[in-house]
């Protein structure tokens, strides 16, 4: 037999680890993956422990994902020259008190609503019709800022890619995601849509925006990946070293823990994820190529990505993944083992 050292505590401390996990429904699934991990321990071939906890990169703060926009501001005697169209009352609007604090995503329904009341408003003074064609010019160009910044700037974000929530849960599935898949198609039709001024319901907006906040899913998603990743790439790495004198016995009870652990729990859950990340995350790229976003914004955004850029915590996910069922396979082949299942 070899002796294992340090083992008693690493199985101390993956009693703790399960003790935490199973009062927090959120973190239900390290439990899982870490009952994996100490099983495979039980055997005298098999050592590795409990991945560190090592964070994807948050969102960033506020202060780095706010883009400028550009004022709009008008004297008394043009505000007085613009009441007989709607240019002074929106203008009004955001130059008073609750205007001048409004969020993100209501200033995006300012920009829409100033930009169609100036392209409608017929002013007969010629120097103020030209400082409102040129302010016009502008917040279209801006009009991409302004809806970057209602869908990335919010508390909705905040709470949409919180890495607190933790896991996504175990029994996730895409019947869970449906009102999420709704709003964001509705978002990415405003944004697909920005060139031709959409007439937006600022409720449904509102509610839409909220239903990100709700579902707390991006978040979830990259904690679930970057765990899972951790996990996975410790067990390949411990498989990759077995040779033929794991065969037999000890061979025996590791392909069952394989079976136990993953090929009826982790990989179903996995599978879940799969299913959901494919219908959400083409979406949720969409609408931040839609949205102009800050620099930071754009890195932290690369880790949903789906094709092959540095960064991204999707591919790392996908490539442990195929990693682990590559060593595995070469060791039951190496031993002639066939699973049950």
């Amino acid at each position: 037999m070899l002796v294992k050292p340090f083992l008693s505590m690493i199985l101390l401390g993956g009693i703790i680890l399960i003790g935490v996990s199973g009062c927090d429904t959120r973190f239900k699934a390290e439990t899982t993956l870490s009952d994996y991990v100490q099983d495979l321990n039980r055997s005298q071939f098999f050592f590795t422990e409990t991945p560190a906890i090592v964070m994807p990169s948050r969102l960033p703060p506020k202060r780095l994902r706010q883009q400028a926009l550009s004022t709009f501001d008008i004297g008394l005697l043009d505000f007085l020259s613009l009441q007989q169209c709607d240019v002074g009352t929106v203008a009004g609007k955001k130059n008073s008190i609750l205007g001048k604090v409004m969020p993100d995503s209501q200033r995006f329904l300012y920009e829409l609503d100033i930009i169609r009341a100036i392209e409608s408003c017929e002013v007969t003074d010629r120097e103020l019709a030209e400082s409102l064609y040129q302010v016009a010019q502008k917040k279209w160009l801006e009009l991409p800022i302004a809806f970057g910044n209602a869908i990335f700037q919010g508390e909705e974000s905040d709470a949409f890619f919180s890495l607190s929530n933790g896991f996504l849960p175990l029994n996730y599935s895409t019947e869970h995601q449906q009102e999420l898949l709704n709003a964001l198609n509705r978002l990415i039709v405003i944004g697909e849509n920005l060139e031709s001024l959409p007439i937006v319901d600022g409720d449904r907006f509102e509610n839409d925006l909220k239903a990100l906040l709700n579902s707390e899913y991006a978040g979830r998603l990259l904690y679930s990946l970057s765990r899972i990743t951790s996990y996975l790439n410790q067990v390949s790495h411990e498989v990759s070293a077995l040779d033929q004198k794991v065969c037999g016995a000890p061979m025996a009870y590791l392909s069952q823990q394989f079976e136990r652990h993953y090929v009826k729990a982790l990989q179903p859950y996995m599978g879940r994820i799969n299913s959901s990340a494919y219908e959400v995350l083409p979406l949720l790229n969409r609408l931040a190529e839609l949205g102009k976003v800050s620099s930071e914004t754009q890195v932290f955004m690369r880790q949903f990505s789906l094709q092959g850029v540095s960064g991204s915590v999707w591919l790392d996910y996908q490539e442990a993944s195929q990693k682990h069922a590559k060593q595995w396979s070469r060791v039951f082949g190496l031993c002639s083992v066939s699973l049950s299942s």
